[in-house]
């Protein structure tokens, strides 16, 4: 994974997922599992953008991205806004950053909550 990805832990995630700024930036969650898992439970304010999705999403017009996923995309070296991906347990969302480092050139404001779903929905 790209060093440009910041790994991030529980209680950062918890406190983005409340509506909090997390590195002096507004913070985007997005859940890179498949729409059956993220129906069966999701970290709050999480918008679901399936892996074999995102490519197409990031290449999508800024409006109609807004339009589907209810948020504009930050831009890659965006100073005030991030984004952070999770998937269940880590293997999807390095995938998803690397992917969003590789096709956007994300630098400073991706995160990663590798632990995911599966360490957020047994702390809750």
């Amino acid at each position: 994974m790209s060093s440009n990805v910041k790994p991030i832990d529980f209680a950062a995630i918890k406190s983005i997922s409340e509506g909090n700024t997390y590195d002096n930036r507004e913070v985007y969650i997005v859940d890179v599992r498949n729409p059956s898992e993220f129906s069966a439970g999701s970290i709050p304010r999480a918008v679901n953008i399936p892996l074999p999705e995102l490519g197409a999403a990031l290449e999508l017009p800024p409006a109609e991205f807004k339009s589907k996923y209810g948020f504009d995309l930050p831009g890659p070296a965006s100073t005030d806004k991030g984004l952070v991906v999770h998937c269940q347990m880590g293997g999807r969302a390095a995938k998803a950053a690397n992917e969003l480092v590789d096709k956007k050139k994300y630098e400073n404001n991706l995160y990663i909550y590798s632990p995911g779903w599966r360490e957020f929905s047994s702390k809750i």
